[in-house]
């Protein structure tokens, strides 16, 4: 029989039993059984000593056997003892009194969740699948077909996933009348939405409602209560038998609040394919996770908040939905829903499709956006379980390396406990963990050619050439005769024609694997091409996890060496690079940033850039040593930095033998939580006119503009919102913030719904005498009350602000781009173009010859200015005016280093 894996657990009755919950090749959901698989872990120690302190304890055995202990290059394994237990539940009591009586020296694996202990000792991976013989059994624990498997479990080299039932959940509750506040505890649902792909008897979605109706076009059932309402939900679960159940934050409110009505109403809290209960734990902060057996639960809030490639200004389902499907919620705000619920059958018509909507956008954002295939594949490259797959990375990682440790007889150490990290912490706080190196950048516009140039999966690259893991790290002095490398930090690691570590291994196999998947890709077409992509996406999310992994803290195989070393040795060859590309061709070097070169050229033609930049990559990557390679990745046709980490350009990367434009931006967020959408959508302007017209009068004039209608309240509130969350208890917050004010006000006016943990709010500030914080409302509330924004607030704190940064790198200051008249434009600053007379251009070289650095830049001039002095009256000024002219009329000019300029100019 063939199974793909989707869930795997235990129960224990006598003796510990594994359940897998799978699919079969024809779409059929089973259960498989295993028995006579018990937990162990390993001790160091006085072999007699250990077993006699445990004579009164349920132990299996013991079995004494050799293995490699996780830190250092070994060249003979340890004696060590196998304790086999009984109950999985008695493996950290056990391990705990050894450890407390001091009976052992160290303990290994004593930690492993029992799952994953039975999925590595039988390589099972993920949700791979297995072929079993098995024999079909009766049994009452489970709700779908059940099997004893008999004999060895296989592995099966098989890419297709099984066809997977998704079900997507929404609710709709209100208190029983308006002055109590939703709670669980005694808030009825009155309205539960499904979507189902593939459809349900035929059926896309149904909406069971507490209410009598019958609606054309929607599909309805109506019951008598919420009992009856609940009882119909449990039926459709189980009739339906949905692999994965999704929704908008279901884990922090649908799931929950659904499991304690149906606690409240005395029915059964069995939702998953057995009779346990779901269980909830809480993961990082405020969310919450549901497990519910035999079933993976899918919340792709939880999911979009965590992607670091998927940015949004709001998590809310509006949002998302807009920009990933480009359609939206139906809007019905919270304090209108009981009017709607008790209106006539178009207000109710209009709520019913208003829950079904939310129910569709859930299922639609999980499915038709790829969000979840790619955790198909993540969870086959890891080894965990599709729903534990969802977490962090640190996890996907250790229980990778757990699978590989097993095939070569290296123990795995246990978590670390809450001392031994605080230990690690300060250890990092007095050695440090070194990061890239960042060369410092040459600011400004550069007007020609910039090629940028990447190192193709640097850490990983390192890790490979270099052979380094926990494992080949050089720990007993005794082995330093044999061949190795050192590090610059001084870290050594066995040759690998000696011996090749755990992670460079696992490294090799991922990123062969992945070309040849890239490969294919060219040539695929269709569900296979989107197929093949996941999987390329889920290896190299992977692969550069690994670096990461081993200076985390909290990770079982971190070290801080290993860290440093690999750090260390990517800085050594981007010098190197530098020095190689800097000696063998004519340009120059101006900005370096982990992984990345800059390099500036006199060039003009695309054709020819690219053709230089392949060049000067393959010398590079001829000349550095093992897996490092050097590609040519793009060209910016006009490029500012600004500081280090921040810089736009103007990109052309060569596409399926087209170039594909585009503006790309690192460090200067165009999308931060804390500004508001016209501050993005103004910064992005900017950098677009600098970049593409290279016209900073233009800029410039373009943010007075906005800043004349943010005076005349000409701008859209919408545009103006700023958008926080809360994430602990309100009164707990110390001073005073705006959106916690606000959320105080809410609390007064809406007492029924009051702001609560988890919630963000959407606020403007408002004109007003009081604090900033006491000015934050509503757009609604502002609107409906004809209040007006405070214009200085958004000037100085929102616009101005990411503005000054882009242009004071191009000689702007504050003074100039608030003053009138006087403009300076991207001419006048790099003195790159003629000069409209040769007088002037006499002036500027003059007065300034002896300042000049790198062209384009003269920052320091604009910045460290002595005064402003009138052309025509002499009168200085230490501010420039609104104007930019002196009370006689006569044009402002700089005086600086005892120089006075005509540096500025029309």
């Amino acid at each position: 029989m063939l199974v793909q894996v989707l869930d795997c657990d235990y129960i224990q009755n006598n003796k510990p039993i594994i359940r897998i919950f799978g699919k079969t090749e024809d779409e059929k959901s089973v259960c498989l059984f295993y028995e006579n698989f018990f937990p162990y872990f390993y001790v160091e120690g006085d072999i007699e000593k250990v077993k006699e302190a445990l004579k009164d304890f349920d132990v299996v055995g013991f079995e004494v056997e050799n293995k490699f202990l996780p830190f250092g290059y070994q060249e003979k394994p340890k004696e060590v003892l196998k304790i086999i237990l009984k109950n999985p539940g008695n493996v950290s009591k056990v391990r705990d009194f050894l450890l407390n009586k001091k009976i052992v020296e160290n303990v290994y694996e004593a930690d492993i969740l029992f799952k994953y202990r039975f999925m590595v000792d039988h390589g099972i991976f993920g949700i791979s699948w297995i072929d079993v013989d098995a024999k079909r059994i009766s049994t009452q624990t489970v709700k779908v077909p059940s099997f004893q498997i008999n004999g060895e479990i296989n592995q099966v080299k098989k890419e297709e996933n099984a066809k997977m039932k998704y079900l997507s959940l929404d609710i709709e509750c209100l208190p029983l009348d308006d002055s109590k506040i939703l709670d669980p505890k005694d808030t009825p649902i009155i309205m539960i939405s499904f979507a189902f792909d593939p459809p349900f008897k035929g059926k896309k979605y149904i909406v069971i409602l507490t209410k009598k109706v019958k609606l054309e076009g929607i599909e309805t059932i109506s019951v008598q209560n919420e009992k009856e309402l609940l009882q119909k939900f449990l039926e459709i679960i189980d009739q339906y038998d949905p692999d994965i159940i999704t929704g908008y934050n279901i884990n922090n409110f649908d799931l929950p609040f659904i499991l304690e009505r149906l606690r409240q109403n005395n029915l059964p809290q069995t939702i998953g394919r057995c009779n346990i209960k779901p269980a909830f734990s809480k993961k990082i902060g405020i969310l919450e996770e549901c497990t519910i057996p035999g079933r993976v639960v899918f919340d792709p809030y939880q999911v979009i908040r965590k992607d670091p490639w998927l940015r949004f200004k709001r998590y809310d389902l509006n949002t998302v939905a807009k920009e990933m499907l480009n359609e939206e919620k139906i809007d019905i705000k919270y304090n209108e829903m009981r009017e709607y619920w008790n209106g006539d059958a178009e207000k109710l018509k209009k709520f019913i499709l208003y829950s079904q909507k939310d129910a569709e956008l859930a299922l639609r954002i999980t499915r038709e956006a790829g969000l979840i295939e790619k955790f198909f594949e993540l969870s086959k490259v890891s080894g965990l379980l599709l729903q534990d797959t969802f977490g962090g990375q640190a996890s996907r990682i250790e229980i990778r390396l757990l699978h590989e440790f097993k095939k070569r007889n290296i123990l795995m150490p246990c978590k670390q406990s809450k001392e031994e990290i605080e230990k690690r912490i300060k250890e990092r706080e007095k050695y440090g963990l070194a990061g890239a190196i960042v060369l410092e950048p040459k600011r400004g516009l550069y007007r020609k050619i910039v090629l940028v140039l990447d190192f193709t999966s640097l850490y990983p690259s390192i890790i490979r050439t270099y052979n380094i893991s926990p494992d080949t790290i050089i720990l007993d002095k005794n082995l330093e005769n044999k061949k190795f490398y050192e590090a610059p930090n001084g870290a050594k690691f066995i040759d690998e024609s000696i011996y090749m570590g755990v992670m460079p291994s696992i490294l090799d196999e991922m990123i062969k694997k992945r070309a040849e998947i890239k490969k294919e890709i060219k040539k695929a077409t269709g569900e296979r091409r989107k197929t093949l992509d996941y999987m390329q996406l889920a290896l190299k999310t992977m692969a550069n996890s690994f670096y990461g992994y081993t200076g985390f803290v909290m990770a079982r195989l971190y070290m801080l060496d290993i860290a440093n070393a690999i750090t260390a040795i990517g800085r050594e060859n981007l010098l190197k690079t530098k020095k190689l590309i800097e000696e063998k061709f004519p340009y120059k070097v101006i900005y370096a940033d982990t992984d990345s070169i800059f390099l500036e050229t006199d060039l003009e033609d695309l054709k020819e850039a690219r053709r230089i930049g392949e060049e000067v990559s393959k010398y590079v990557t001829e000349s550095l040593p093992g897996f490092l390679e050097l590609k040519f990745e793009k060209i910016f046709k006009t490029f500012l930095i600004l500081t280090k980490k921040r810089y736009a350009g103007w990109a052309f990367e060569p596409t399926d033998g087209e170039w594909k434009e585009y503006i790309d931006m690192k460090g200067i967020e165009t999308v931060r939580r804390d500004w508001c959408e016209l501050t993005s959508e103004v910064t992005a302007k900017v950098i677009e006119l600098i970049l593409k017209k290279e016209d900073i009068k233009e800029a410039i004039k373009y943010v007075k503009d906005i800043i004349q209608k943010l005076k005349r309240n000409e701008i859209p509130f919408e545009k103006l919102a700023i958008v926080k969350g809360i994430t602990k208890p309100i009164n707990s917050y110390k001073g005073t913030l705006p959106h916690i004010e606000l959320a105080k006000k809410l609390a007064k006016r809406h007492p029924e719904n009051p702001p609560k943990i988890g919630d963000r709010l959407s606020f403007i500030i408002v004109e007003g005498t009081g604090l900033l914080s006491e000015r934050a409302e509503t757009i609604e509330y502002a609107k409906e009350n004809n209040l007006k924004i405070d214009a200085n607030y958004y000037i100085t704190s929102q616009i101005l602000p990411p503005i000054e940064r882009i242009l004071r790198a191009l000689g702007v200051t504050k003074s100039e781009l608030m003053g009138g008249g006087q403009q300076i434009s991207i001419r006048d600053l790099s003195c790159l173009k003629e000069k409209e007379s040769e007088k002037e251009e006499k002036n500027c070289e003059e007065n300034f010859k002896d300042l000049k650095k790198e062209k384009g830049d003269f920052n320091n001039i604009l910045e460290s200015w002595e005064m402003f002095v009138c052309e025509k009256c002499g009168k200085t000024y230490k501010t420039i005016s609104l104007t930019g002219l002196c009370n006689c009329g006569g044009k402002l000019l700089i005086k600086y280093n005892g120089f006075i300029s005509k540096f500025c100019k029309q």
